[in-house]
């Protein structure tokens, strides 16, 4: 079966009007999906009840066919008309197929104006546990991560997050995270107790460029948000950001904010932030802050002179929302002399 994603007019081969649409949450994680029914290894699923609701924001009314990449024996597929524009329209899409063994599965719409969605398959013989992500849905609650992270170099058991979760029902469990900037986590065993506790996740893979990567998680019908540092590779540069207390709060000083920023408007090359940094030992290094609000900034350079000096922040991402939002770039990697971050206000109209 053939998807047919388009940004444009065209007809079908049967002389139909293809719709034009995008998924909400597109090309990242799919928007507020929601995925019915259960789903065990060997049993077959049933159209009417293993189901997913997804969004779409139509732009072109016409004929939609629509489907997933299969997984693990099975995939999600929906056709029909849209009879009209909308914004943020619910589209089920039914599940066929038998899951083949049991394991948290993503199942990408392709395209770029698709998304993705997790399904968790269960084992027959083992219960699975019920239990949620301390944090969920926003960032993961006090994630600590052990081992160093530093471009080019592979992941050793010494990488491991620890995350937190709340269990109900004890039983078997499979946490995982997508593969970023080079790199994933997961862990599975099984739960014997309820209550708070705590879950390694191993990692895996070679990180690919130094940045602050943010990894979603998911675990049963949660998901939270940790992020984790990657470093460049030696030599590292030995600095601070500079900053001044103003209302109780850190803002960098000096610090500036370019560009003009307004919601559904993605960021170009003049939205920046400079900060400023006194380097004491020259080398290799990377400031980035975390995303928020659909934005992020970030640079990467080296430092060859010692002292004070600008660093100008690229902005990349749209803006998703109105109003006036903290950023708080920060040194990616060891700070030994303190000084690691620093906070600068983006107005969003």
């Amino acid at each position: 079966m053939a998807v047919i994603i388009t940004c444009k007019k065209e007809y079908s081969y049967e002389g139909g009007l293809l719709a034009q649409y995008n998924f909400v949450g597109s090309p990242q994680e799919c928007t507020g999906a929601t995925v019915s029914g259960t789903y065990t290894a060997g049993t077959a699923t049933i159209d009417s009840i293993n189901t997913v609701l997804l969004y779409v924001d139509v732009t072109q009314k016409g004929n939609y066919n629509i489907t997933t990449e299969q997984m693990d024996g099975i995939s999600f597929a929906a056709s029909g008309v849209f009879p009209d524009t909308c914004s943020n329209c619910g589209l089920l899409l039914t599940c066929k197929g038998i899951p083949d063994s049991a394991g948290i599965f993503t199942f990408h719409i392709p395209g770029t104006t698709g998304c993705y969605f997790s399904v968790t398959v269960s084992d027959s013989n083992i219960v699975t546990a019920d239990y949620t992500l301390s944090g969920a849905p926003n960032d993961c609650s006090n994630p600590v991560e052990q081992g160093t992270y530093i471009k080019g170099k592979a992941m050793t058991t010494e990488n491991v997050v620890t995350i937190n979760v709340e269990v109900t029902t004890p039983g078997k469990y499979n946490i995982t995270t997508d593969k970023v900037n080079g790199i994933s986590f997961s862990a599975s065993g099984s739960f014997t107790s309820h209550g708070a506790q705590q879950v390694i996740l191993q990692a895996s893979g070679t990180p690919e460029m130094p940045e602050l990567s943010e990894f979603q998680l998911h675990a049963d019908a949660s998901q939270c948000t940790f992020y984790v540092p990657v470093s460049n590779a030696e030599p590292a540069a030995i600095y601070v950001l500079q900053s001044s207390v103003n209302n109780s709060n850190l803002y960098c000083a000096p610090g500036s904010v370019q560009g003009s920023y307004s919601a559904g408007t993605p960021l170009s090359a003049g939205n920046t932030l400079t900060v400023n940094a006194y380097v004491t030992t020259v080398g290799n290094f990377t400031i980035s802050t975390t995303e928020q609000n659909g934005m992020k900034f970030s640079y990467t350079g080296t430092f060859t002179t010692a002292g004070a000096q600008d660093v100008v922040l690229q902005g990349s991402g749209t803006p998703t929302s109105i109003g006036t939002f903290t950023f708080y770039p920060q040194i990616v990697g060891p700070a030994p002399l303190g000084g690691s971050t620093c906070g600068l206000d983006v107005a969003v109209k």
